[in-house]
């Protein structure tokens, strides 16, 4: 893999403290480590979050600071593969990695996500940063933002379809077999299954996931191409970048509360 100029595992201090210094802001991706069927790799989630963070990180001359695969995904343990965290694990690691960064002079820090079940826990642990350690914090759902722009033209975001498949394609194509995407469950309704789970409004708990999909997957894989994948990564970059940018500036405009 080549190395990334804006991601803190790739690059030398010189170049972590230059990007600090110039931007100040911090970029985690957040994903998870779960089963995606038998064509995408259990750290698909993890992947999208990293492959979306560098994309908006360039945009911004941020830098991207990996947060861990692992996520919050209980409801994915009925199979092999997946790893989860306690809430209180994910807020903890969370704090320190943020107290890590704001020492070396960072001000801005954005969370991207895109894994659903992390979404209460980086809410408690946005809300302990920005009072305890002092930094600016944006809290981006990614795998929304994605949905939002391409979902139409990739049947939604749905569990291991085409939208799952298009950044693990941009991140290393070997990883993706979609030969072995045979047992979609159940077949032509993802867009159905997500209109219940990823409802904004109201929205079961699931306890497991084969409560909606019985094999643990749902979506179409096969029209994903790199071509597209590339387009889609840039699309869903530029307007994180620019949501994020238009946010801070709204932000320093408020007045001060007295």
């Amino acid at each position: 893999m080549a190395a990334h100029p804006n991601d803190l595992m790739d690059i030398t201090q010189p170049e972590a403290e230059a990007l600090l210094r110039s931007s100040g802001t911090v970029i985690i991706p957040t994903g998870s480590v779960e089963q995606h069927g038998p064509h995408l790799p259990c750290g698909t989630d993890w992947v999208a979050a990293l492959v979306f963070a560098r994309a908006v990180a360039e945009r911004l001359g941020a830098l991207v600071v990996p947060f861990a695969p692992m996520g919050i995904t209980p409801f994915h343990m009925g199979f092999a593969g997946t790893v989860t965290l306690r809430h209180e694990t994910f807020v903890e690691v969370m704090l320190d990695l943020a107290t890590s960064v704001a020492r070396h002079g960072a001000r801005r820090l954005i969370i991207m996500n895109w894994h659903e079940g992390n979404s209460d826990a980086i809410g408690v642990a946005a809300s302990r940063i920005h009072h305890e350690v002092g930094l600016e914090v944006l809290r981006v759902e990614t795998c929304y933002v994605a949905r939002d722009l391409f979902g139409d033209e990739t049947g939604g975001l749905t569990h291991g379809g085409e939208l799952e498949v298009l950044p693990v394609l941009a991140y290393d194509a070997s990883l993706v077999h979609l030969e072995r995407a045979t047992n979609p469950s159940p077949p032509g309704r993802g867009r159905k299954i997500d209109a219940v789970r990823r409802n904004r409004n109201v929205r079961p708990v699931l306890d497991d996931v084969r409560q909606i999909a019985a094999t643990g997957w749902y979506g179409d894989p096969q029209p994903a191409t790199l071509d597209k994948a590339e387009r889609v990564i840039a699309g869903v970059a530029e307007r994180i970048a620019a949501d994020v940018e238009a946010a801070s500036a709204a932000m320093a405009e408020l007045p001060d509360v007295p």
